[in-house]
């Protein structure tokens, strides 16, 4: 009988795992919605700089690891066809960045970094040169 209870306490103690090594969706400085307010687009030499720009261009991450944006999430600058996908939270980074998978997007392997900055949300995209928007939080 005593060794029927210390094989099943030792079956449940192996059972039970952590998820502390799991970044987490639910940082309350990302969730929420934010506006484009400036975009960099290098021209190749590296001299690029962050411009500010006029556009209703917004993203809002949930806790449940989705994001919507008003405009598609393949390419930076166009407040059409709004876009979707999922987000993780790069457990290197801390809550500061993360990854974005966009479901509309021709391409299963497209990803998007983010980063939080001076309170700032940037987005990188995979171009050539460097692009990226950078947003405030309005929500």
């Amino acid at each position: 009988m005593k060794n029927s209870i210390l094989i099943l306490l030792a079956l449940l103690l192996i059972n039970c795992t952590s998820d502390d090594a799991k970044p987490k969706n639910d940082n309350p400085e990302l969730l929420g919605k934010w506006r484009v307010i400036e975009q960099l687009a290098d021209p190749g030499d590296g001299s690029g700089t962050f411009q500010p720009i006029n556009s209703n261009r917004t993203v809002e991450f949930f806790s449940n690891g989705t994001v919507t944006a008003s405009g598609t999430l393949c390419f930076m600058g166009t407040e059409n066809n709004s876009g979707s996908g999922t987000f993780v939270l790069d457990s290197e980074s801390g809550l500061n960045g993360g990854e974005i998978t966009p479901n509309d997007c021709n391409s299963d392997f497209y990803r998007i970094s983010f980063e939080i900055e001076s309170s700032n949300l940037i987005l990188w995209y995979p171009c050539i040169e460097g692009c990226g928007e950078k947003f405030v939080k309005i929500l």
